[in-house]
């Protein structure tokens, strides 16, 4: 992790520029309703007390802000909105919401994750690394299909990031990570099967769960 992100400030916000529909919200969000969580001492799900250092957060690392949305969007996916917090200190979140849809006659549903930060003075702590982890393996478990993200082709430190968790370029696509700005979209299948926690965790990452 320190390797790939030393000397810079990592952050995504890969659905700046994309609003999903309040129906898609609702739908998504009843996806979530009885959803599996593993537990973990240091990233937890949003709660209404860390939501305003959230959009600390948010609004320190992103020029371009619309926080009405951001606000909507963690409070519809409570549970897939992930905070790293230590001492009570909120150093980082990934935001994902969910959009299910039915494909081959059963419900398939999609994550993208549209908005990931740390605080800038808990860089090179691992912290992205156990944000992206923990909320994988969470997804896998409650039978999503695929994780997608968008990331800026010029971003090579965020892309090796991603990579080293799972993700893999898929294709191109142009001005979602900001005007006239090239981006790769990315992403993660899953299997339908979920494994035991155990299980699950060692076949998603060789590695030990930093």
């Amino acid at each position: 992790m320190i390797s790939i992100v030393k000397g810079f400030l990592w952050k995504l916000h890969v659905g700046k520029r994309q609003s999903v529909t309040a129906t898609k919200l609702v739908l998504g969000s009843l996806a979530t309703q009885h959803w599996l969580r593993i537990s973990d001492k240091y990233v937890t799900n949003v709660s209404d007390e860390m939501l305003k250092n959230v959009l600390r957060l948010y609004n320190e690392n992103f020029t371009e802000i619309n926080e009405k949305r951001f606000t909507k969007y963690a409070r519809f996916f409570k549970r897939t909105t992930y905070v790293y917090t230590e001492k009570n200190e909120v150093k980082g979140y990934c935001l994902y919401y969910i959009v299910p849809s039915l494909s081959f006659a059963r419900l398939r549903k999609t994550a993208t994750l549209y908005s990931f930060t740390v605080d800038d003075r808990c860089r090179r702590q691992g912290i992205g690394v156990k944000l992206l982890q923990k909320s994988i393996l969470e997804m896998r478990l409650n039978s999503i299909d695929r994780i997608v993200l968008y990331v800026a082709a010029d971003n090579q430190p965020a892309i090796s990031l991603y990579e080293k968790v799972g993700f893999k370029i898929t294709g191109k696509v142009m001005d979602v990570c900001g005007p006239g700005k090239e981006c790769y979209r990315m992403e993660i299948k899953l299997d339908n099967n979920p494994k035991p926690h155990n299980e699950l965790h060692n076949s998603l990452f060789p590695a030990p769960y930093m």
